[in-house]
């Protein structure tokens, strides 16, 4: 058995119904989530009745359970909001930070011999699966660069036309952009909307004023139409309500509805993420020219890990106090930041300005930046492609997705090998 096989009897929901944790309650799978290829837990957005209490979230596969400290899930903040763990195997208990036990089910106890069965030999993430590994090395090298060069070509075009659609304002781009990486997986698309509603001139306005850029934030957001709940969400309230007036903004914007709110863990709230990107905007308005001025990843990412100070280093919603937390930018949300964001806009200012040095340093931050690991990354790790590097990562997530997924084995290196006869 391997994660894949796993995922595919998940997502199929190829198992006994109302099946039992390993703690006993029943559980009752509403949605499985949709599968994710980044940085995080293997399926985001499901949704599960635990004794008639639904919760939505994340959930994290694994063969053994004890396979969670393995992959290093206990220090990574993103596998903050995992629901559930499904694993094959369970070997371990696991727990939050907190102590209290993640909900547990253990798969191979509730499906039929004869899915798994057919699901082992049908349902390998590679359909030369039997075959992958007594291809020459080089030709697994060669489609592993070919990818990385298309995957790159394609976060190039699409900044590229960002970069159109505002008129060749880089500044403005770069911004919007920013905005969509905070959404992450959960909240790409509501961001994109606030940052495209909210012009990056407009809010710099008010970088000086203590709330300023919070409330405009906040406001166009749709999170402060609720009840006043504290003094904190009654001071932006009033300062929104005085920018609207004075810019006369209307109320075709975002709503509360439209971000998606999880139950159980704090670091993917949207509340957070927002004032996250706030304060880095706030702290760097001229984040575009520094992107190309800095020479080392590491020192960027500092200034994205800004904690966040006062009202929301104990607060997590609105008139909700929390314990104290950490409210910096993660390891792990950076560099997915750094991937889908900064790395393609440098790729694009250098191939548009015919400035090579910037594009050579984000092939060089690629190679120092860890590799991602998910489900497909540790399945071409098993299948003898290291995956040490993001640029590894990237090329081999392209490699499944534009190729493996959709059988497009005879446009692939290693298809054609297998397949072409000598």
């Amino acid at each position: 058995m391997n994660e894949l096989s796993m995922a595919v009897l998940w997502k199929q929901r190829r198992f006994h119904q109302n099946p039992q944790l390993t703690t006993g309650e029943y559980i009752h799978i509403i949605s499985p989530g949709i599968e994710n290829t980044h940085a995080g837990a293997d399926f985001q957005h499901a949704r599960v009745r635990i004794d008639g209490i639904e919760w939505i979230g994340a959930v994290e596969l694994h063969v053994k359970s004890s396979d969670w400290h393995l992959h290093q899930h206990d220090t990574d903040k993103s596998y903050e909001n995992v629901i559930l763990h499904v694993v094959w195997e369970d070997n371990q208990v696991i727990q939050y930070e907190v102590g209290n036990p993640i909900p547990t089910l253990c798969l191979s106890k509730w499906v039929d011999e004869e899915s798994t069965w057919n699901n082992q030999t049908n349902h390998h993430l590679l359909a030369c699966h039997a075959f992958f590994e007594s291809v020459p090395q080089a030709a697994k090298d060669n489609m592993r660069n070919d990818m990385i060069q298309q995957r790159l070509h394609g976060k190039y075009e699409d900044m590229r036309m960002l970069v159109a659609e505002n008129k060749g304002d880089w500044e403005e781009a770069f911004y919007i952009s920013l905005a969509k990486s905070f959404g992450f997986s959960l909240n790409a698309e509501p961001m994109l909307r606030l940052a495209r509603s909210l012009p990056l001139k407009l809010i710099l306005l008010y970088r000086d004023r203590h709330v300023g850029i919070e409330a405009a934030l906040f406001g166009i957001a749709g999170l402060l139409d609720e009840p006043i709940q504290d003094e904190y969400q009654f001071e932006l309230r009033r300062e929104y309500i005085h920018l609207k007036k004075k810019h006369a903004w209307s109320d075709s914007h975002l709503q509360k509805s439209d971000w998606k709110m999880l139950r159980l863990r704090p670091a993917n709230f949207p509340q957070i993420r927002l004032a996250q990107f706030a304060e880095i905007i706030r702290a760097n308005c001229a984040l575009l020219s520094l992107l190309l001025e800095m020479q080392e990843v590491k020192t960027l990412q500092q200034l994205f890990e800004i904690p966040l100070e006062g009202y929301w280093s104990n607060h997590v919603q609105f008139g909700k106090k929390s314990a104290p937390h950490h409210t910096q930018l993660g390891k792990s949300a950076f560099q997915s930041i750094c991937i889908n964001t900064l790395i393609p806009m440098l790729i694009c200012y250098s191939r548009e300005r015919s400035q090579p040095q910037y594009e050579q340093k984000a092939l060089r931050w690629l190679d120092e930046l860890h590799g991602e690991n998910n489900q497909i990354t540790r399945y071409f790790s098993s299948m003898g492609m290291p995956i040490k590097t993001a640029r590894d990562s990237q090329a081999c997530l392209h490699w499944y997705r534009n190729y493996c997924e959709p059988k497009k084995c005879l446009q692939c290196a290693v298809g054609k090998a297998i397949l072409t006869p000598t």
